[in-house]
């Protein structure tokens, strides 16, 4: 399946010719294009490497502008519409170095790949005309230096294209016998092989393999009896080539028995098949089938981190970093989104699977409203139905109507960051499963269907033409915000049957000690809210509970799991709140926390980035502020005669006392060594910082001989309307003359 491609850019190609021409807005880099034609070459070379294929082009036009008869600049620009798969306009460049230089390779090269892709775009007349010049290409390539490039796997995909599998298979594995240290060859071969299983029907595939006596299709052949549901079979082949070296990669055979165990509801087994292919990565090509497993839902920085990894080890800690960073319960024994992810690729290979042309003539966004980011175009096995489900899991809703055009609409209810997003689908001017994303639905019956998502569709339904014409660009603007910022996350759902319920949660840091920070993460679970759904007959609740803490590159700083068992009784109410406290070096880490109540269909994760400050001894400086309750839980510690612990809610019932602490550190010695403090606690309505309206509810003075203190003040707040405050403890180091504070919102409430 080819990436989507675009008609060539013959008039973008003349404007940016005559731009270079009249000097309009030369840059000191475009001038330096014209001065030095080599060192312009060199420059676009590497812009071409690294993807910068705008700037790429501009490079080479300057050059050809120089020298018309440059085939290095028409050469880079064939490459560039390569990249941006302008077949049409890369088939001209090729063939007009080939006119100047016969005997060249590239351009045969490059002109046979061109060719093969741009008759995939055609009708089927046409088509066969261009791959006939693209098998001549190959051919004359072939006859001059058959080790050359990787030109037998590209003409073993035109032989897949014309679905003669035989010789395709052969070529690719030649390829390989050939060019043996050729990294992408085997990975090549992977993929053909995988086309085949997936497209030749079941009773022609075990044949097919049969015929062929190398270890790939062996593998393959494990592969086609476990996509057709046959598990032991498979998994006695798999299993019989764990530990020979003839070609296939460990991390093949243990990423197929990982799916199999996915697929039979053992995901601790399927986990630990995964992993064990992770931790031995010991090749290109075990690394490259790993990736394969991944690209789906890549984000395009992490598609250039990956692709500047060169050691196996990098690449290893790369895969534990992907599914940690993706994973809501880091602290789990197992990696939840890892086995969401597999169940999603499974469902993929049986419903979303297209190996088929991606064509200008069946693409419904001729007018190119939607922008993909650049590993869109690593997905060549699904349709885009596919790709989003592999990114996002179920739709909350769908939409279809049946006409000339299949439509079909897939509605996310927004939830937590992640906002609401509605895809656009349909099948046109193709047959089978191309079903490709579009701006907006052409069919007036889908309309109608989608009113209940979005009201505006009332009024396209039955508005005038220039209303409708108006809400249409509206709804393709959003369509194309919605796309290329859904292509560039991916989601963690729980399955339908779980029901998911809120940790309340605080974090809060103080100094440590030897240049550390101490970290509080406080929550608290609702033991009675939970208790109502098991009933009278349960006496105890077994909660699992973990809390994890990871730095940006992956690394775990800190990690606790434990297993609560809390009582329950008649009329159990309330919360059961506790504290992790963990003493670490200042960085940006991310917390992510999980709650599972053992034996329920309920499960509840948080996690935050934060950036954990640092305490330096010089100006005086205040801790984060945090709320107490009076507690006896095993965490809780005593100040000024009060057991409290940290709290995790930020709603304070007005008939309690609010209880607010603080640590100062590097207050101001003076001559005698005596410090001297004064300590203000001002409640603002509303989520602003102090103003004239704010109300002073603590105020105290403090003198002692430490340049560090701590304060907890006891607010009575039975006085104060409910609402939204912005609670500010204010530190006036009198020794310096200088005021210091530190902000927190809380909610008072009636109760």
């Amino acid at each position: 399946m080819n990436p989507p491609s675009r008609p060539a850019r013959p008039v973008y190609r003349l404007l940016t010719l005559l731009s270079l021409v009249l000097g309009a807005g030369t840059s000191a880099r475009a001038q330096d294009a014209v001065a030095k034609p080599a060192d312009s070459l060199a420059a676009a070379q590497k812009e071409l490497r690294l993807g910068n294929y705008l700037r790429a082009r501009e490079l080479y036009s300057w050059v050809l502008h120089e020298d018309r008869k440059s085939a290095p600049a028409r050469m880079g620009l064939g490459r560039v519409a390569i990249a941006e798969n302008e077949w049409g306009e890369a088939c001209d460049l090729f063939e007009e170095v080939m006119e100047r230089d016969t005997g060249g390779l590239a351009p045969r090269y490059y002109a046979g790949i061109s060719r093969r892709e741009y008759g995939a775009q055609l009708a089927w007349l046409l088509r066969k005309r261009q791959w006939q010049k693209s098998m001549d290409n190959f051919l004359w390539v072939i006859a001059r230096d058959s080790s050359y490039e990787d030109v037998l796997y590209q003409l073993a995909l035109l032989y897949r294209y014309r679905e003669e599998y035989d010789l395709a298979l052969d070529l690719g594995r030649l390829q390989i016998e050939r060019k043996p240290d050729l990294y992408d060859a085997p990975v090549g071969l992977f993929k053909l092989y995988r086309y085949v299983v997936a497209d030749v029907s079941p009773g022609e595939i075990f044949q097919l393999l049969g015929r062929r006596h190398d270890p790939f299709a062996l593998y393959f052949a494990a592969e086609a009896l476990r996509r057709h549901g046959r598990y032991e079979e498979s998994e006695r082949l798999l299993k019989g080539m764990l530990g020979r070296t003839d070609g296939v990669p460990a991390q093949a055979i243990y990423c197929s028995l990982s799916r199999i165990r996915f697929a039979q509801g053992d995901p601790a087994r399927g986990e630990e098949y995964y992993w064990r292919a992770v931790d031995n990565i010991s090749s290109w090509l075990g690394a490259a089938v790993l990736f394969e497993d991944i690209k789906y839902i890549l984000t395009d920085i992490e598609l250039k981190q990956y692709r500047s990894l060169a050691s196996d080890r990098k690449k290893s800690a790369f895969f534990h970093l992907f599914w940690n960073l993706r994973n809501p319960s880091p602290a789990a024994k197992l990696n939840v989104r890892l086995a969401e992810h597999e169940r999603r690729i499974l469902r993929a290979e049986q419903e979303f699977e297209y190996h088929g042309f991606r064509t200008h003539f069946n693409d419904p966004d001729k007018l190119h409203y939607l922008r993909f980011p650049r590993a869109f175009s690593l997905n060549q096995e699904f349709n885009d139905k596919g790709l989003v489900y592999v990114r996002h899991g179920d739709p909350d809703d769908v939409q279809r109507t049946i006409g000339d055009d299949l439509n079909e609409c897939w509605l996310y209810n927004g939830k937590g960051e992640s906002p609401r997003r509605i895809f656009y689908f349909t099948q046109s001017n193709s047959a089978g499963n191309n079903w490709r994303l579009t701006s907006f639905p052409e069919d007036p019956r889908m309309w109608e269907n989608l009113v209940m998502w979005d009201q505006r569709y009332n009024r396209l339904v039955n508005g005038q033409a220039l209303d409708q014409a108006v809400l249409q660009d509206q709804f393709r603007e959003e369509s194309g915000t919605t796309v290329s910022g859904g292509l560039a996350t991916d989601e963690h759902t729980w399955r339908k049957e779980m029901k998911v319920f809120a940790i309340p949660h605080s974090i809060n840091a103080f100094r440590g000690d030897a240049g550390k920070t101490l970290v509080n993460v406080s929550y608290a679970i609702p033991v009675g809210d939970i208790a109502r759904e098991l009933g009278d007959t349960v006496k105890t609740l077994r909660v699992e509970v973990g809390v994890s803490m990871n730095r940006t590159d992956g690394k775990v700083l800190a990690a606790e799991l434990d297993t609560l068992s809390l009582p329950l009784g008649s009329g159990t109410a309330g919360s059961y709140v506790e504290l992790y406290r963990f003493v670490v070096r200042p960085d940006t880490v991310r917390i992510a926390m999980h709650a599972r109540p053992l034996g329920m269909e309920l499960v509840s994760t948080w996690d935050r980035q934060i950036r954990i400050p640092d305490y330096p001894a010089t100006v005086p400086m205040l801790s984060d502020v945090e709320l107490l309750l009076p507690s006896d839980a095993k965490s809780s510690i005593e100040i000024d005669g009060v057991k409290v612990i940290a709290s995790p809610f930020d709603a304070v019932p007005r008939a309690r006392p609010l209880y607010v602490y603080w640590q100062m550190y590097n207050l101001t010695k003076d001559a005698d060594g005596r410090t001297a403090t004064r300590s203000r606690v001002l409640l603002t309505k509303g989520e602003s910082g102090p103003d004239d309206a704010s109300i002073v509810s603590y105020d105290s003075d403090h003198s002692g001989v430490e340049e560090s203190a701590a304060e907890l003040a006891r607010i009575d707040v039975r006085a104060y309307d409910r609402g939204i405050y912005t609670l500010t403890v204010e530190i006036t180091d009198r020794k310096m003359v200088r005021t210091f504070s530190k902000s927190r919102l809380l909610r008072l409430t009636g109760d």
